[in-house]
């Protein structure tokens, strides 16, 4: 298959460009980015024939279409804010899609596109990482081995145990962190949407090790915008998504959004006009100087957990799936932040590339991906999912 990674000098999605170089049914893939420089630096680094590069402005509609016009899938890596663009340039140009997430309110607009998807013959995933992508699977698991589906909770617990206090390391794209740190989050209550505040919704919990306890809050997530829907036939009421991040991290990105560099409203500084959030992007991406000492291991992990509640056989009962991420042996460079989410991109995207997903239309991962084939993927670079019928209500 053809594969065509838009966005192509992320930092997340080099998870999914080790995949691929790897992986023997990807014949070629295209590194597309607006920044060629670096997705040409990357081609080097990989140090593969399959691999071609190109510069590409998402906002030239009729550049990208021809662009795709010869891939099997594309997989956007770019922030939510393009999926939209990206995503009618592939309706064009026929090739199949899949993204990283929508945050709640791009997830619905993308599930809208679902009969241009359909009209062209592909299909198009939204939320193909860990949370939303695993998670969304891990529930489709439930919600297949369940007569009735009432309530779906989404725990995400992320733990560094090498992060350096005074050095701030964002876990994936400072743009999303930002949204989700400031857009006030959704909860499904009793079958209606219902809006909250950041942080809220606080709640401990027990995680595997080597994650442990956390404390997980309310957060902006696009898996509340897709499972009323996809889970609608078996009565499904209540859904949420909850997260926490290394309490170090968390405590830094606050301080900048309390103090206003998570804003997009410009800012006059010595009369010129500056987007605070763009300052802070930039600060971030600047190259900082090379450290003496070695270079730590990476030791960040994540615990997602699913819980279902349900009827099963005239039961009330609960699911409670698992499962831990960690950084993976065979990347040593890469942290968990990167093959959590970049690798499990890569799977849906091959999936898609290689027409064993057949359903076609636009959809979330829970709808269109089957949780024993995408389980087996998982599992060949080390992810085990557990699920477990832990009690009856």
């Amino acid at each position: 298959m053809k594969v065509a990674v838009v966005g192509g000098a992320g930092k997340v999605v080099w998870g999914a460009i080790r995949d691929f170089v790897e992986n023997e049914s990807v014949e070629k893939l295209l590194l597309a980015d607006l920044n060629l420089e670096a997705v040409e630096s990357r081609k080097q680094l990989l140090a593969s024939d399959k691999v071609v590069t190109s510069r590409i402005d998402l906002n030239n509609h009729d550049e990208l279409v021809q662009l795709l016009a010869e891939y099997d899938v594309c997989l956007n890596a770019t922030s939510h804010h393009f999926n939209v663009k990206v995503m009618a340039a592939c309706v064009e140009s026929r090739t199949n899609y899949t993204d990283f997430g929508g945050l709640f309110h791009w997830a619905r607009q993308q599930l809208e596109m679902h009969e241009e998807f359909e009209k062209a013959g592909i299909t198009g995933i939204v939320g193909s990482g860990s949370a939303p992508g695993i998670v969304n699977v891990m529930a489709r698991y439930a919600y297949d081995n369940l007569d009735e589906v009432y309530s779906v909770k989404i725990l995400d617990g992320i733990v560094n145990f090498n992060m350096d206090p005074y050095t701030l390391v964002p876990p994936y794209a400072i743009g999303t962190l930002l949204d989700e740190f400031e857009m006030n989050p959704y909860e499904f209550k009793n079958g209606e949407f219902v809006e909250m505040w950041p942080f809220s919704g606080a709640e401990e919990v027990d995680f595997p090790e080597p994650v442990g306890k956390q404390r997980v809050f309310n957060t902006i997530h696009s898996e509340v915008a897709t499972m009323p829907i996809s889970f609608k036939e078996k009565g499904i009421k209540d859904v949420a998504f909850k997260l926490s991040l290394p309490k170090i991290f968390e405590d830094q990105l606050k301080l900048l959004v309390n103090i206003g560099l998570g804003s997009n409203k410009p800012l006059s500084v010595k009369g010129q006009e500056v987007i605070p959030r763009d300052v802070l992007a930039a600060a971030l991406a600047a190259p900082k100087p090379e450290a003496n000492a070695t270079a730590k291991k990476h030791d960040d992990h994540k615990a997602l957990r699913v819980e279902v509640v349900g009827k099963k056989d005239g039961e009330n009962v609960k699911y409670v799936i698992d499962t831990v991420l960690s950084p993976y042996d065979k990347w040593p460079d890469m942290s968990q932040g990167v093959f959590s989410v970049g690798f499990p991109a890569a799977v849906t995207a091959r999936l898609l590339g290689s027409g064993q997903i057949t359903k076609k239309g636009f959809f979330p991962s829970e709808v269109a991906i089957d949780p024993a084939a995408y389980f087996a993927e998982l599992a060949k670079r080390g992810i085990t999912v557990r699920a477990s019928l832990v009690k009856q209500l």
